[in-house]
Parts: C-alpha cells; structure tokens; sequence
C-alpha cells in the first residue's frame, strides 16, 4: 500500500516533468522567432538590459512561488544560455545560406 501512493506521488512528478519541457519546448520555438527577427533588424543577441531585467524578474519569481533563488538563478542561467545559443546558431545557418 504504501508503494502504491509512492508510485502515485511519482507518476504526478513525471507528469509535471513532460509539461516542464513542453512549456520549454514552447519557451525555445518563441526563442527562435526572437533570433529571426534580431536578425531582420541587426539586433545584437546578447542585451544586457534584457538580462539585467531579467535576473531581477526571476528573483521576484522565486519569492513569489518560494524557491530558492539560488536554484531559480541556476536554472535560468542554463536557459538562458541555451537561448543565446538557438539564436546564434539561427543566424549562422542564415549566414550559411548566403
């Protein structure tokens, strides 16, 4: 019985783990279109301001749901690096095709 609600208490984990990376799957398609039209308009990808904003707005994310800030920021960094990267790797592709 209590495997059973063990069991339970990890299938709603996993569940929440798929919409994670579905939101972040979401997250990365609205990245991209953020890449194409930096491109378009000979925007630099990394903007400090957009950063700086956002460190500030993660902070008040974690305070509002909780979490450590220390864990909020890690994660972040991690996206945000991986953000980065999507769009340079869109504008390299682009500059291939020319």
């Amino acid at each position: 019985m209590q495997m059973e609600v063990l069991d339970e208490l990890r299938k709603r984990i996993d569940e929440i783990d798929d919409q994670l990376l579905n939101m972040l799957a979401r997250r990365q398609e609205v990245v991209r279109q953020v890449g194409e039209y930096k491109q378009q308009h000979n925007i630099q990808v990394f903007d400090s301001k957009r950063e700086e904003y956002l460190y500030k707005f993660h902070k008040r994310l974690s305070a509002k749901y909780r979490l450590s800030f220390t864990f909020i920021k890690q994660l972040f960094e991690l996206i945000m690096e991986e953000s980065r990267r999507t769009q340079y790797k869109g504008i390299n592709e682009q500059a291939d095709n020319c």
